[in-house]
């Protein structure tokens, strides 16, 4: 075997054993670790970086916090549970393809996870499930807005909602903006970013 794949086999198997044995109970728990329930809400989500004291400058305040959070915009994220609900009776009760196709893709990126529960876990894998879940939400916006042969007054209210809904994403994002980038903010701000005790340390 050429040396080149010898070396691969050889790092993929510790990689593989290092992963494996990278239990709660052997390592201990780690402050940001989360286990896959709590993922499609985004109940606990992930600290990467955060700052604050005499190196931090740039909000306008005597004081600054600069910190970035892996965090998933709460009003895209929040209704996940019930979209997913949707998606389950429209696959189940119309046999609607689209649905099926979505609940296959986040089934298989989340489900796996649930196996090793002992296993230390972070939000961040959920990255690979997220376009799943918008295109779960997408498609349930197109059940409210109804389809295009529906009358005017049915079309006009499911536009006003979704539009409302997309709005509401969009500024969610922006809002949580300065903590997804390392933005220098206040620290009377960074508390404000912080909406649910799962968030904080």
């Amino acid at each position: 075997m050429p040396d080149a794949l010898r070396s691969l086999w050889y790092y993929s198997s510790r990689v593989l054993d290092f992963h494996a044995g990278l239990t709660t109970a052997a390592s201990g728990v780690h402050p940001w670790e989360s286990k896959p329930w709590s993922w499609p809400m985004g109940l606990r989500p992930m600290l990467y970086y955060y700052a604050s004291g005499d190196g931090v400058t740039g909000c306008g305040g005597p004081e600054c916090v600069s910190a970035v959070m892996l965090i998933g915009t709460p009003a895209l994220w929040w209704p996940a549970l019930g979209v997913l609900a949707f998606a389950i009776w429209r696959t189940v009760t119309r046999f609607d393809w689209r649905y099926a196709a979505v609940l296959v893709g986040y089934g298989a990126g989340i489900l796996p996870w649930f196996a090793n529960i002992d296993r230390q876990m972070y939000f961040f894998y959920m990255a690979p499930v997220a376009p799943f879940l918008v295109l779960a939400v997408t498609l349930v916006m197109g059940e409210i807005l109804g389809p295009a042969r529906a009358a005017k007054e049915r079309r006009q209210t499911g536009l006003l909602v979704v539009g409302l809904w997309v709005g509401l994403v969009v500024a969610n994002f922006l809002w949580l903006w300065p903590i997804l980038v390392g933005q220098p903010i206040t620290p009377e701000m960074w508390n404000t970013q912080l909406w649910l005790p799962s968030w904080r340390a």
